[in-house]
């Protein structure tokens, strides 16, 4: 059957309301903090959970074999299938054939942990050489990036040193670091073009550089009013390669299962799809009368002002000529839609890089929940979701990009009336510094008590209390950060649980939540359910608010929050009211999930919960 893609109308309008919230602010929100870059939190994620994730961001990591947006890539793993567990990969310009090759083989090493037939200290060494073998062109450039890195080689170690002495004590861990870094000076006498077996050195050594060294780091080249200089973060590249390779053995060598054997498919890109808007049409009219209606006027030449335009049409009608490409992650996801006896249990898909706005902004409005790392939060323009096959999956995607021109053009509106002309949020980084060490191998100096207990943890829940589970991942990982699971798009919220506050933990009864709701919701144990809250926000008028504890609407006779009880709080029309009404209005929760009714009120809740988050803003937008 022929892809049927988006076209006409709903095209059109898509394209027009993402071009204007781009030129009015490329970056919709903060990114990520916490995910592929930090991830101590990840410490108290279910074992396999965390092993998975760090296998698959690190499998798509070494997909992208380039540095350019072509070779983004995103990866899923499907159990239980009759060739074994199936690595779906894609990249946003497709998988090529000799990457596809060197990945196959690479994983029919790993294979090789699964069955037995090696150990796993004879193959590291083998895993890693093979990665730097794959990823040699980006590897190499980040070489040519250091070597080309100013006041790194030419000032002498020994302002390095002074520097440091003057914030630490520790004799034994200065010279460890110098030691260290003298090594990584080196590598500015490299040949142009070094060799996989010459860069294996430098990656390993590049691995100790957020591990090890961080805090010598920042001692030594950043200070209260300026930050790490870049060429740190280049090093971060690199030792994620090594940090890549770890994690792809530890899945191997601690559930074997999974390689018994694991094949690597590889799912085929959509061609790129040319969009022009004809020069006899006016799209930025259009789309301001969609947005701000009878104003549409005004703002025209208040725009033409802040795009330094005499012809804002014109300017406007050039931004919308676009390539549009189908990303990595939304390939993944048209494929389990037409193929769902695929479709895996483990809904998480790992990126190379963060994710985009619009990659986020799909995920979450799509029903099959499937989860991401990060997100940069940047709205990239040639984005276009997936063609289809089947009607129904046509008619789901078309529904979805409808819904997301309604929220960037309710977006645009704020930004028109509230930001116009105003400072812009800053450029975060599309890239990551990769998946972090901590929790890959601390498990393997357990005991089998120790172990044991760990896993029961996993399953049925542990009780100690946050502000232990705290400590304890602390003790194991020597990291000082505070553990929080990741968040796909995090937001700036204002921490509401005073410090020295004893936290109410409620453990929500499986068997009794699924026979009082008729559907099984997953306990996390990991995050006080109580000490949640949401600040609730008219979109329309951001004086209108109410803010929302679940200790107010939680009904302990079924231990979930309930959906009646909120919106009898927030049909309220007074000064904190929001005048929230159920099929009138709908909630965009941390400006990723849309939620309209209780069942995806209950899963929004699920999804927090899994996500360790606290604190919510959710917008409330007419229907």
């Amino acid at each position: 059957m022929i892809p049927m893609e988006l076209t006409g109308n709903v095209r059109n309008r898509f394209v027009q309301a993402a071009v204007l919230l781009r030129m009015l602010d490329p970056v919709r929100g903060e990114p990520t903090v916490h995910g592929l870059d930090e991830d101590s939190h990840e410490m108290r994620t279910p074992r396999e959970r965390l092993l998975k994730r760090k296998f698959l961001d690190s499998f798509a990591l070494i997909c992208a074999i380039k540095r350019d947006g072509d070779s983004v890539s995103a990866a899923c793993m499907e159990e239980g299938a009759p060739q074994g567990t199936v690595i779906r990969v894609a990249s946003n310009s497709g998988v090529g054939e000799r990457t596809l090759s060197q990945l196959r083989e690479l994983v029919a090493v790993l294979n090789s942990i699964g069955s037995g037939a090696l150990e796993t200290f004879d193959v590291e060494a083998e895993i890693l050489l093979r990665i730097v073998r794959l990823d040699i062109i980006k590897i190499r450039n980040y070489v040519k990036d250091l070597r080309a890195a100013k006041n790194v080689f030419e000032e002498p170690v020994s302002a390095v040193e002074s520097r440091i002495t003057k914030v630490s004590n520790s004799a034994l861990g200065l010279q460890q670091f110098l030691e260290w870094f003298g090594h990584i000076r080196a590598i500015k006498d490299l040949p142009p073009d070094p060799e996989p077996e010459v860069l294996l050195r430098y990656v390993e050594l590049a691995q100790k550089a957020r591990g090890c060294y961080i805090d010598s780091l920042r001692a030594a080249f950043s200070t209260k009013f300026q930050p790490l200089p870049r060429w740190i973060g280049t090093i971060f590249k690199l030792g994620r390669y090594s940090i890549a390779s770890k994690a792809l053995v530890q899945l191997a060598s601690e559930i074997p299962a999974l390689l018994n054997p694991m094949v690597v498919e590889p799912v085929i890109a959509p061609s790129r799809t040319p969009f022009t808007i004809p020069e006899d049409e006016v799209p930025l009219t259009c789309v301001l009368r969609r947005v701000v209606g009878p104003r549409t006027e005004e703002y025209l030449p208040r725009l033409a002002r802040v795009w330094n335009t005499p012809d804002v049409e014109t300017h406007f009608r050039k931004a919308c000529s676009l390539n549009l490409a189908v990303h990595a992650e939304m390939q993944l996801v048209n494929f389990y839609d037409h193929n769902r006896h695929c479709k895996p249990r483990f809904r998480f898909i790992g990126v190379s890089k963060k994710s985009c706005y619009l990659c986020h902004m799909f995920l979450a409005t799509h029903p099959e929940s499937f989860c991401i790392s990060s997100c940069h939060q940047k709205l990239y323009l040639p984005w276009i979701p997936p063609p289809a096959t089947d009607p129904s999956i046509y008619r789901r995607y078309k529904s979805i990009t409808n819904e997301l021109s309604k929220l960037m053009e309710a977006a645009a509106k704020h930004d028109l009336e509230n930001r116009l002309g105003g400072e812009r949020r800053p450029v975060p980084a599309d890239s990551t510094a990769g998946v972090s060490l901590s929790g890959l191998t601390e498990t393997a100096g357990m005991g089998s008590q120790a172990l044991l207990q760990s896993q029961l943890d996993s399953i049925i829940g542990s009780d100690v209390t946050r502000e232990e589970s705290v400590a304890i991942g602390r003790s194991i990982t020597g990291e000082g950060e505070t553990p929080s699971e990741s968040l796909c798009h995090p937001i700036d919220v204002v921490n509401l649980t005073p410090p020295n506050m004893v936290i109410e933990r409620v453990t929500i009864d499986r068997k009794e939540a699924a026979i009082a709701t008729g559907q099984l919701i997953e306990n996390s144990n990991s995050i006080s359910v109580l000490a949640m809250v949401f600040h609730f926000i008219r979109a329309d008028d951001i004086n209108k608010q109410n803010i929302v504890s679940i200790r107010d609407i939680f009904d302990p006779s079924t231990n979930f929050p309930s959906w009646v009880k909120l919106l009898e709080i927030l049909k309220d029309d007074d000064e904190c009211g929001v005048s929230f009404q159920e099929g009138q209005h709908f909630l965009i929760v941390n400006n990723r999930v849309r939620v309209t009714n209780e069942r995806q009120f209950l899963a929004c809740f699920q999804y927090l919960l899994n996500s360790n988050v606290l604190n919510s803003e959710a917008l409330v937008y007419n229907t």
